[in-house]
């Protein structure tokens, strides 16, 4: 595990330059002071090494542009660490990237010895400005390459204060992808931008932690858990230190949903409904608990007291959601539960049900004969899918099927 530092390299302010008052870069980052929190961590020429150097960052990881000024991060690092700057790498690396343009190659000479400069396992990853799409596809494959750097449990350090505003944006959104996917379980534990457009008016460029863009992504990958699988694990644990009554009745609703035990689901949606009541004490439960949680509920109004129906509505859900499986066992229970019903038997009781489905099964007349057919065919591909059985059917005739008999069952459960 290691503490690793991903910052962006800009080119420096803009000065005019020329007769014809054209804007160029100034090659030279302004020096500011900078102040972590109550903290000043003294004055430097650019964020990654205010960071580099009182972070205890152990690799560190550059991103910018051929045109970026990597000249002044061989001198800093060159100097800073003890060594001695060789005048012509300072000087080819600073005309090759000054003449650099956007059409340049992804290119800048001496990039080994800038490296060695800046020691601590340093990386130079340079990327297009990212002005059309090729670019920014470009872009991203270059920065999911990063993944190769990183080590099982490393702690990234992310620094966006230089470099054009799109390009952060674009990969700070990558590196959210890298934490929540990469098989290294990688963490960001900061996300720091050095605010020096404030220096004039308080004297020092104060370093804000965006890290509550973390959580946000969080809350968002959570709502989109529970809208797309009704899986609520991630918002229970978000919500946990705020309220552990609703954390143990999202945790129990989805351990239901996974099992598909109807019965339960049908009760544990009673109980959500009680969520839409309760007052949050933080903004993102209200905007995001709530939302997902009305539009999950708005799918079996009117079914509290109708399991067929409940059980119907519940399937359609699957099957929207592609959870195919669960359809074909919540449909094929709906019927049952209808067939109940239409006899004044108890479909909550296991040996009714049974009678019911015996029933089904040798009287032909006992429920409408297309529903009977129906109930055939559903069971029949519950049985190819849940014991492995041989089938004619591919699992798009399934799912077609699966399809038609919702439409059909739908005449009768209504």
């Amino acid at each position: 595990m290691a503490k690793v530092l991903i910052s962006f390299i800009g080119t420096g302010p803009l000065v005019n330059k020329g007769t014809l008052g054209e804007e160029k870069s100034a090659r030279e980052y302004r020096r500011a002071s900078y102040h972590l929190g109550e903290e000043n961590l003294g004055e430097y020429s650019f964020m990654a090494a205010a960071l580099y150097e009182t972070q205890n960052i152990d690799k560190v990881i550059l991103i910018g542009t051929a045109h970026c000024m990597w000249e002044e991060v061989y001198r800093y690092f060159q100097e800073k660490n003890g060594g001695v700057i060789d005048e012509d790498v300072y000087c080819e690396i600073a005309e090759h990237c000054e003449a650099a343009t956007s059409k340049s190659e992804l290119y800048i000479p001496h990039a080994k010895e800038i490296e060695a400069a800046i020691g601590k396992d340093a990386h130079l990853a340079l990327i297009r400005y990212g002005v059309n799409e090729e670019e920014i596809n470009e872009n991203i494959n270059i920065i999911l390459q990063l993944n190769q750097l990183l080590s099982t449990g490393d702690e990234l350090i992310v620094d966006v204060t230089h470099s054009f505003r799109s390009l952060p944006i674009t990969i700070m959104n990558l590196l959210l992808y890298l934490r929540n996917v990469s098989s290294k379980n990688i963490r960001i534990s900061h996300i720091y931008y050095g605010m020096i457009e404030m220096s004039k008016e308080y004297g020092y460029a104060p370093i804000v932690d965006l890290k509550k863009i973390l959580k946000l992504n969080d809350w968002i990958v959570g709502a989109m858990a529970f809208k797309q699988y009704g899986n609520a694990y991630q918002i229970a644990g978000l919500i946990q230190q705020e309220d552990t009554d609703v954390t143990n009745r999202l945790k129990h609703f989805s351990d239901v949903m996974n099992l598909n035990h109807l019965y339960a689901i049908s009760q544990e949606t009673q109980s959500l409904r009680a969520l839409m009541k309760k007052d949050f004490d933080s903004m993102l439960p209200e905007m995001i608990v709530k939302p997902v949680v009305k539009d999950f509920l708005n799918n079996f109004k009117g079914t509290e007291q109708d399991p067929a129906r409940f059980q119907y509505q519940l399937a359609q859900w699957q099957f929207k959601h592609m959870n195919y499986t669960a359809a074909l066992i919540s449909l094929q229970e709906s019927i049952l539960s209808y067939a109940c019903q239409l006899a004044n038997h108890d479909p909550f009781d296991k040996d009714e049900r049974q009678k019911i489905k015996d029933a089904i099964c040798n009287d032909k007349e006992f429920i409408p004969f297309e529903l009977r057919g129906v109930y055939f065919e559903i069971t029949k591909n519950r049985n190819v899918v849940a014991h492995a059985l041989e089938s004619n059917f591919s699992s798009g005739k399934i799912i077609e099927s699966l399809r038609t008999s919702l439409i059909t069952v739908g005449k009768y459960i209504k």
